[in-house]
């Protein structure tokens, strides 16, 4: 196929992208001293380190979002008053059972009563579903900025750091994005994104218990692998095989709708989402086959993010400085529901000075 000679129009521009972690870290061998693991679970996880936050008072999964979000909104020159949208998105518990997280992030941010904070459940996808809410909100607004924030706190009795899933480590932190119309100043410029859903496996959840009156604890940890009725009826299979045309049916429409052709030179990176050899295979299998030459995956620093991988990714290749004017870089997104993201950036061709 022939390369196409140019690019589309950018749909938004990326100001600045950073992430903020605990600074106490484990790994599986600390877990295995302490008597958290056994030898052989840890070596199922494999050489991964994990942030963990301390403190509920200060390393809440809404105060890191503010952490985060406050290092974004600084990176970019945006001021607080600048922001029309807040979009907030979270896997995990956030610590309190009746509120709005967003708004709990909103007002620890200093946002004005003018920005609408919105929150996003769309599990591990979340953030990179945000994007295209956020290019809604400047279509009625062009003058505003958007923030796209994902927080996620992991532990017992919810998900659990290592034992929720045998093959996912999962870590604590947020990771926060400033986005608005396209200018020179920006770090990267959104030239697509496509979406793409499987709502029928959402029966990865379903079991033989049925749906209930109340959340089920099911002590000492949610466990987050598919059910065992979704394993009995056959599905591992079919998670693999629809996971694997939806991640491909993804990427190829976010190309297309870019005016990129699957082998454009300028395809610098493909940032794949944060999970261990075994997972991403199973979610991404054919795009990291096909561009394994330039597949980058951050999950040994810092295990799965939760709804953070996505932002967590830009903020990595944004501060790394190594791409040069016209890269393109591909991110990827998968998550429970279940549901899959590529979004297609490019490094602006004219920096600001």
């Amino acid at each position: 196929m022939a390369l196409h000679s140019g690019t589309a129009e950018p749909i938004l521009g990326i100001r600045a992208a950073r992430c903020w972690f605990p600074e106490k870290t484990r790994r599986p061998a600390d877990e295995v001293r302490i008597g958290n693991l056994t030898p052989e679970q840890a070596a199922r996880h494999g050489d991964v380190t994990l942030h963990i936050a301390r403190s509920w008072e200060t390393e809440s999964a809404p105060a890191m979002a503010v952490a985060a979000g406050r290092a974004a909104l600084s990176a970019s020159g945006v001021p607080a008053d600048g922001v029309g949208l807040l979009a907030y998105a979270w896997t995990n518990y956030q610590g309190n059972p009746f509120f709005t997280a967003g708004h709990c992030v909103a007002e620890g941010l200093g946002l004005p009563r003018s920005c609408a904070p919105v929150g996003i459940q769309q599990a591990c996808n979340g953030a990179a579903m945000a994007f295209s809410l956020a290019a809604g909100q400047l279509r009625m607004d062009e003058h505003s900025h958007a923030l796209i924030v994902a927080a996620d706190r992991f532990g017992a009795p919810a998900v659990d750091h290592w034992r929720s899933h045998i093959m996912l480590a999962y870590g604590d932190g947020a990771s926060a994005a400033v986005v608005g119309r396209p200018g020179p100043g920006d770090a990267f410029h959104l030239l697509a994104v496509e979406h793409v859903a499987a709502p029928e496996l959402w029966r990865t959840r379903d079991d033989y218990d049925g749906f209930g009156p109340q959340p089920a604890l099911a002590p000492p940890y949610i466990n987050a692998m598919p059910t065992e009725k979704f394993s009995d009826e056959g599905g591992r299979p079919r998670l693999r095989a629809v996971s694997h045309e939806c991640i491909t049916e993804a990427v190829d429409t976010a190309l297309d709708r870019a005016r990129l052709s699957p082998g454009d030179p300028r395809i610098a990176r493909v940032l794949a989402p944060r999970l261990s050899d075994k997972v991403r295979e199973l979610m991404i299998g054919p795009i990291e086959e096909k561009y394994s030459d330039r597949v980058v995956c951050h999950y040994s620093a810092s295990g799965h993010l939760g709804a953070g991988d996505f932002l967590a990714n830009i903020a990595e290749a944004e501060t790394a400085g190594d791409l040069a004017p016209g890269d393109i870089v591909l991110v990827l997104g998968a998550g429970g529901g279940y549901s899959y993201t590529c979004a297609v950036l490019q490094v602006p061709l004219e920096r600001a000075a």
